[in-house]
């Protein structure tokens, strides 16, 4: 290749430039052949002139990336997208006009960081979009050495942050040539052009590579992308310091007890009780509601408090939970934990699937990785049961026995009882979750391989829920979340609708409880008992008068009984916790409610709903926020009772509406209330 190269005939004034592999001394036998043609910005060269230089190299049988471009020419591209530059960024010059070479460098480099600090954002999204596509090498089975997380590009684009001097440059000398050396053998192997490292190339290359097996070569790639992503993270959140520090104003809200947000990122209160176990789960619970990232000194002082206790406390298990909770940012918060050693204390069984490799062809992900899938999946469908809690905790439990010699829904069972247990469950939840995670293959093996509509195929679906709905429930949420977070070809239409059929034909032979109207005792017309807020008042007008300096006092609701009585009076309890220190305060909550300054509550972002009837009464599933039971109180205005759970940062209302209310008006202000989608579930 040397030697093709120096052959070529320049055209006089011009000078030839590599980019991509060949400039940075990766290129193998398969590689494209990235050149550049410089020429001076008046004195373009002829086509004829071009092409005499680019047919030597087509004639070796090469695959040639060619263009043709002036030095303002490639500043432009970088102004036009500044992504662009990370090619750009590795021009190595090979012959012709050296001076002009090193002026176009000099260019390209001015006007990449002019860009980087405008289109900072951009860079990082296409970024984002790569890793989306591509996975990461740490999770997947199949891992992609240049595009995936943790790979080559990554690298790439750590030298160009370093370039644009916004943050230094790593050594990662060791983890790149691992890189190319497996990649340089995966062309060997293939015979072609190839980033994807496929088991049946992977073993090979181990053994060439003088490691034990495939396995051991997939480790050390985990370890060395950790390592990768780990710096990489760390440059992002240094260059977005530097470039948007100056401009931004200072900020700090309370988010939860000791947590706050500082400036966009989470960070302990200014004197945190580091004594208390809890402030562990209360970090990564706001993480996981708001997106926002933790501090690095955050997670070190976190690394100092003391272990949880065995039970859980109350607050603890929600906090917990409600990390699970989220479709988006669960998944991101459990590995930061897990990243620095403060997951695997909550889920000691975590340890055995973390980068496991699993047996199944069939997955895309490591075991750990999968699971994370099937979590963030079960989190978009927690409206749709009636315990998103269980779900979640399913989720998490389903494939975490998986390699230990035995049947891994047998010991997944056994793992999530001893969970639930921790967390406080009663007998009935944990014998419903335990069911969940044994049976989780049990569903989807029925409905591919019997008929969904024989009755001997219900009868074993039925018998291996315990003829129990909630189960049932359970069941067909879990299901389709873990087909889909299997692989390409796991979830098909036949399968969905088999699974489709069979739940409906279950679901008939089974019976629901419908609720009856709580217990309401409201003696006066605003105070506290413990830490229940009690409420009365003519008519549910004031309702969101009461809610307001709830929420003005950083007070959560995790749950709430309404009832209005024959005289016309409306009855309310509010069970509350306070999110900031000091603890609750009945008597400035009183002062508070009469002195009329807190009647407004803020709008609340639209957010997925689920609504269920069960005779007169309507149950609405909704993400829990500030206002979202007013909203959707306010949409049942009519209702007879009203009650209020939030479930793992899952409000679930059941509200008695008038007989012969209109059910498609009910639904529709529901919608309205929410602002968002809403799935009508039906009976």
């Amino acid at each position: 290749m040397k030697d093709l190269l120096a052959s070529l005939p320049v055209p006089p004034g011009c000078a030839l430039a590599a980019t991509g592999s060949v400039a940075r001394g990766e290129s193998t036998e398969h590689s494209d052949v990235d050149l550049l043609l410089l020429h001076p910005q008046d004195r373009p060269p002829s086509r004829e002139e071009a092409e005499r230089l680019w047919y030597p190299v087509w004639d070796a049988g090469r695959r040639l990336d060619h263009s043709v471009r002036s030095p303002d020419d490639c500043a432009a591209l970088i102004t036009g997208e500044a992504t662009a530059a990370l090619a750009l960024l590795d021009l190595r010059h090979l012959s012709g006009d050296a001076e002009l070479t090193r002026r176009c460098r000099d260019l390209v480099l001015r006007t990449w960081r002019r860009e980087l600090s405008r289109n900072f954002n951009a860079v990082v999204d296409t970024a984002i979009a790569r890793w989306r596509r591509s996975g990461s090498l740490v999770t997947m089975t199949r891992p992609d050495l240049k595009h995936g997380r943790g790979g080559l590009r990554d690298i790439e684009l750590l030298r160009a942050l370093a370039l644009g001097h916004v943050c230094n440059m790593p050594d990662l000398s060791a983890e790149r040539a691992l890189l190319l050396d497996v990649r340089r053998l995966l062309h060997r192997y293939a015979r072609r052009r190839r980033d994807v490292l496929d088991p049946e190339f992977a073993a090979d290359i181990a053994l060439d590579l003088g490691m034990a097996d495939r396995y051991a070569l997939a480790r050390q790639l985990a370890t060395n992308a950790r390592r990768v992503d780990a710096e990489l993270t760390a440059a992002l959140a240094q260059a977005r310091d530097l470039l948007h520090g100056r401009t931004r104003r200072h900020s700090r809200r309370p988010l939860d007890v000791d947590v706050v947000e500082d400036n966009g990122r989470i960070a302990l209160a200014r004197e945190p009780r580091l004594d208390d176990p809890g402030l562990l789960l209360r970090v990564a619970a706001s993480a996981t509601r708001t997106g926002l990232p933790v501090t690095e000194r955050t997670w070190a002082r976190l690394a100092e408090l003391p272990p949880l206790p065995e039970r859980l406390p109350r607050q603890a298990a929600l906090d917990f939970l409600s990390l699970l909770n989220s479709p988006r940012h669960s998944a991101r918060v459990i590995r930061e934990l897990d990243e620095r050693g403060l997951w695997q204390p909550l889920i000691p069984e975590w340890g055995h699937i973390r980068g496991r490799m699993p047996a199944e062809p069939s997955h895309a992900h490591t075991i750990d990785e999968h699971t994370l899938r099937v979590l963030a999946r079960c989190a978009s469908a927690t409206t749709t049961v009636a315990r998103p809690d269980l779900l979640l905790l399913a989720a998490l439990y389903h494939d975490i026995g998986k390699g230990r010699g035995r049947p891994h829904e047998q010991v997944g069972a056994e793992l999530v009882a001893r969970m639930g247990t921790r967390l406080g469950l009663n007998l009935r939840e944990r014998s419903c979750v335990q069911t969940v995670v044994a049976e989780h293959t049990t569903l989807p093996r029925l409905a591919a391989t019997r008929d969904p509509g024989a009755e001997s195929t219900v009868d074993e679906l039925l018998g291996a829920v315990h003829y129990d709905l909630l189960t049932l429930e359970l069941l067909a949420a879990l299901a389709p979340a873990d087909a889909q977070a299997t692989g390409p070809g796991v979830w098909s239409l036949r399968l969905e609708r088999g699974i489709a059929e069979l739940v409906t034909r279950a679901r008939r032979q089974l019976s629901e409880v419908t609720p009856g109207p709580p217990l309401v005792s409201a003696p006066g017309e605003v105070g506290m008992r413990g830490t229940t807020v009690y409420w009365r008042a003519e008519g549910s007008g004031r309702l969101p008068r009461v809610l307001a300096v709830i929420a003005a006092k950083a007070w959560t609701i995790d749950a709430a009984r309404i009832r209005a009585r024959t005289n016309g009076e409306v009855h309310a309890e509010f069970e509350v916790r306070s999110t900031v220190r000091p603890a609750l305060d009945a008597q400035g909550l009183v002062r508070a409610y009469y002195s009329g300054v807190y009647r407004d509550l803020p709008a609340i972002a639209p957010a997925p709903a689920a609504t269920y009837w069960r005779g007169s009464v309507v149950e609405v599933r909704t993400v829990d926020s500030v206002g979202a039971l007013a909203a959707v109180a306010g949409a049942l205005v009519a209702a007879r009772w009203l009650t209020m759970r939030n479930v793992g940062g899952t409000m679930i209302v059941q509200a008695q509406m008038p007989p012969g209310v209109d059910r498609g008006e009910v639904e529709r202000g529901v919608a309205r209330a929410v602002g968002g989608n809403v799935d009508y579930l039906k009976q």
